[in-house]
């Protein structure tokens, strides 16, 4: 197809050339400009069915998206829940101190009172404690089975222990203390009527000192309130049963000590120990140690 100068369209058959009517070229023109009209309509209700794939992709991926973060929400706070109750039940039982200083306080002075009724006293020789009497002697296993039974209602080592091993221990040394607070004792009431005094504080002192200690060690990784528990859980017992040596020594006819001295003594030779034992056992010596070892 060729193009002359004049306005029509010439058709160039071989050497011939033949003009076209002016309908055909009207309607050859038409068609052409409705395809290509039907072309780009085509072509903008594709892009438009693009458009709208592309919208729809985007709103199913927000669906998706906010259904994502939902379930994910969802499953975080069913893990803080679980974490919760897991500590909740790992968590050894709250007992307050004040309880357990004001059961220590009220036994130390029931014992007290009991220790300075007429008793009969053991003897003092040459090697020591001799002819303790059986009355004395049940007197002083129904004490310290008591001040034993008393600790472990509220301490409850069960509990407060990591493990059953460390719980088993602390009960041992409970026992252990309450032993060595009753042979403190009967040492004590020897004394009573003799005119000699007591010369061996300092070892009094460490009767309720060392168990604590003990106690806090054995409570090591369960936290500080299970260790203060723990040691003073030792008081319970040692405390207790000073308050009876001191009023057996004072028990005596001769004697002019008084209840106020007997409670003043079981505060020098019982509390005080006591009191330090547990500050060292509550004191947190990891957070000392993290900046020093950075």
């Amino acid at each position: 197809m060729t193009q002359d100068a004049s306005p029509r369209l010439h058709l160039v058959t071989d050497n011939h050339v033949e003009h076209l009517p002016d309908d055909a070229r009207a309607d050859t023109v038409g068609t052409t400009d409705v395809r290509t009209t039907d072309a780009r309509t085509t072509d903008i209700h594709t892009a438009d069915v693009r458009t709208t794939d592309v919208r729809t992709t985007d709103v199913r991926t927000t669906d998706q998206v906010v259904a994502d973060g939902g379930a994910m929400a969802d499953l975080l706070r069913r893990a803080a829940d679980l974490d919760a109750r897991i500590a909740a039940e790992a968590a050894p039982r709250t007992y307050r101190t004040a309880g357990l200083v004001l059961a220590g306080a009220a036994l130390t002075v029931v014992l007290a009172l009991l220790g300075r009724q007429t008793w009969q006293l053991p003897q003092r020789g040459p090697a020591g404690v001799t002819d303790v009497p059986s009355s004395l002697l049940s007197f002083l296993l129904i004490c310290a089975a008591l001040c034993v039974w008393v600790a472990g209602r509220l301490v409850r080592p069960a509990d407060t222990m990591r493990s059953a091993g460390g719980a088993h221990l602390w009960w041992a040394l409970i026992a252990g203390a309450a032993l060595v607070s009753l042979a403190a004792d009967l040492s004590l009431a020897s004394f009573a009527g003799t005119g000699q005094r007591p010369g061996d504080l300092l070892l009094r002192c460490a009767v309720p000192l060392v168990p604590a200690v003990l106690a806090g060690v054995l409570a090591a990784d369960a936290g500080r309130p299970a260790r203060v528990r723990a040691a003073l859980g030792t008081g319970l017992v040692t405390v207790p049963m000073t308050a009876v040596g001191w009023a057996l020594l004072s028990s005596s006819p001769r004697a002019a000590a008084g209840l106020g001295d007997v409670l003043g003594m079981t505060v020098l030779a019982g509390l005080a120990p006591l009191v330090l034992a547990v500050a060292f056992v509550a004191a947190d010596r990891r957070s000392r140690q993290a900046p020093s070892e950075a």
